[in-house]
């Protein structure tokens, strides 16, 4: 590797479009990082026709065109980012044929010519992100033939068409993130089968997601999805904070990681048949409700199922589950849990049962026979002075009535209570209301004699009280006077 200094070994002339090299040599790596051009060097390749590697970052460089590249048959790597490139006419690089990577992040780059990337079939990596592109030519992309990586995130595209990387079967990676981006073809990725990663997060114009896509990797966190629908075998899904309420997968079977947190969701029956599901977070849907009861997930290891509304353990789901090792249903409304539903669960290593309404006796049950016992990871509340409850082992509860029992008595206040008011209504329409307000008075004329009775018998018993105490009086005194005749 060859690194030139300015001062010694590049001359750069007054015009900023001309340059001496100190010795010729034969280079194949050569960076002139935060130099300063104006143009791209014209002749460049002329004196270093062995070049493969060019990094020209930071160098104020505002145009780049075609003649730049005569002689860069041997070019595999170029770097072009932090410049003030703001446009890339035809065939900019068509002579450099044999590019594999080029790097065009940080420019100004807001329109690309049809075919700015005519004649780069051995190109495998291009990064056109953090620029200002707002549209794409359908055929921008059509001659890059070997394309693996696409990398276009912090721009402003509103649309990627279904035509735009049809020609671009060998794709395996597209970085989409941080634009404006309000739709996408159905077919956008379909012509891709060997797609590993698309990444589709922070574009908060995106309501609607439906795609033909095969990829291990799908991330669309903090859009504004409210329906996704996916055709086609995915094994990683992130669609964490949205507003997602519909949800389809057509090969649901190939999921294996699915992360569904803070959304809109009220039931997942689309995901009954989940065999190769390893890990599912779907915390932060309040109204989620109950799982499906015949959910067979004989490969599900971690559950979070914080703060969705749970009123009790989703015992049925979690029957299917014999590997499950981490099991979240803190945040949720469960008061009670039977230690016994967890002899199954027997590879379980976590299980966060916080910020609940827990009863106090069956609280120290799970934890005693449960966690503690078996020395299974927990997290406790955060302590409260004006809690009125009480904390068994860092975790808050209340001591309530036994679930039967309280049960019961609401069911007999419920009856009294009808009972009661049954009565109340038929005694108000049999009887009139002067005679109602006659019985009141009676009523209250017999209360005020039993009071007064009762203050009768209170003062006789002080009476008799005082003449008590003046007996036993004179009782000690007579016993004093006995003792000293003797």
């Amino acid at each position: 590797m060859a690194f030139f200094e300015l001062p010694t070994k590049v001359h750069i002339a007054p015009d900023g479009a001309t340059y001496e090299l100190g010795e010729e040599e034969r280079l194949v790596t050569l960076i002139m990082e935060n130099a300063t051009f104006v143009n791209f060097p014209l002749h460049l390749f002329y004196e270093l026709p062995q070049l493969s590697d060019l990094d020209m970052r930071h160098c104020n460089m505002r145009y780049v065109s075609w003649e730049c590249f005569l002689e860069a048959n041997k070019l595999k790597i170029l770097l072009l980012s932090d410049n003030e490139i703001a446009q890339l006419d035809e065939s900019s690089f068509s002579y450099a044929s044999e590019l594999e990577y080029l790097f065009i992040s940080y420019n100004k780059l807001s329109s690309l010519h049809p075919d700015a990337f005519k004649g780069l079939g051995q190109l495998r990596h291009l990064d056109l992100s953090n620029n200002q592109l707002e549209l794409l030519p359908e055929q921008l992309f059509e001659e890059l033939s070997a394309l693996q990586e696409l990398v276009l995130a912090e721009n402003k595209l509103r649309y990627i068409s279904s035509e735009l990387l049809s020609h671009n079967t060998r794709l395996q990676t597209v970085v989409l993130h941080t634009n404006q981006l309000q739709n996408l073809g159905e077919y956008a990725f379909h012509s891709a089968p060997l797609l590993l990663f698309v990444e589709l997060s922070h574009n908060p114009g995106l309501e609607v997601l439906l795609l033909s896509l095969n990829a291990g990797h799908l991330l669309a966190r903090n859009c504004s999805l409210s329906r996704v629908n996916l055709f086609g075998a995915v094994s990683n899904v992130d669609l964490d904070n949205n507003h997602l309420q519909e949800l389809y997968f057509s090969t649901s079977e190939a999921l294996e990681h699915l992360v569904l947190r803070n959304n809109s969701l009220q039931q997942l029956a689309t995901l009954s048949n989940v065999p190769r599901l390893r890990h599912l977070n779907v915390a932060d849907n309040p109204q989620l409700g109950d799982l499906p009861n015949d959910w067979q997930t004989p490969e599900l290891e971690r559950l979070d199922l914080s703060n969705t509304g749970l009123l009790q353990l989703p015992l049925e789901a979690l029957r299917g589950m014999p590997q499950l090792r981490k099991l979240n249903v803190s945040a949720n409304n469960i008061s009670e849990i039977n230690p016994q539903d967890f002899e199954q669960l027997t590879q379980l290593t976590h299980f966060y049962i916080h910020a609940n309404n827990w009863n106090c006796f069956n609280l120290r049950l799970v934890m005693d026979m449960v966690i503690i016992q078996h020395g299974i990871s927990y997290t406790v509340d955060k302590f409260n002075d004006d809690f009125p409850g009480e904390y068994i082992y860092g975790i808050e509860c209340m001591y309530r009535l036994p679930e039967q029992e309280q049960m019961t008595s609401d069911m007999q206040q419920e009856v009294d209570s009808s009972s009661a008011s049954s009565a109340t209504i038929e005694y108000s329409q049999l009887v009139e209301p002067n005679v109602v307000e006659k019985l009141r008075q009676e009523l209250k004329s017999v209360v005020q004699h039993f009071e007064t009775r009762l203050d009768m018998v209170s003062g006789q018993l002080n009476t008799l009280n005082a003449k008590m105490q003046t007996l036993e009086h004179m009782n000690s005194s007579l016993w004093n006077q006995v003792s000293i005749r003797i």
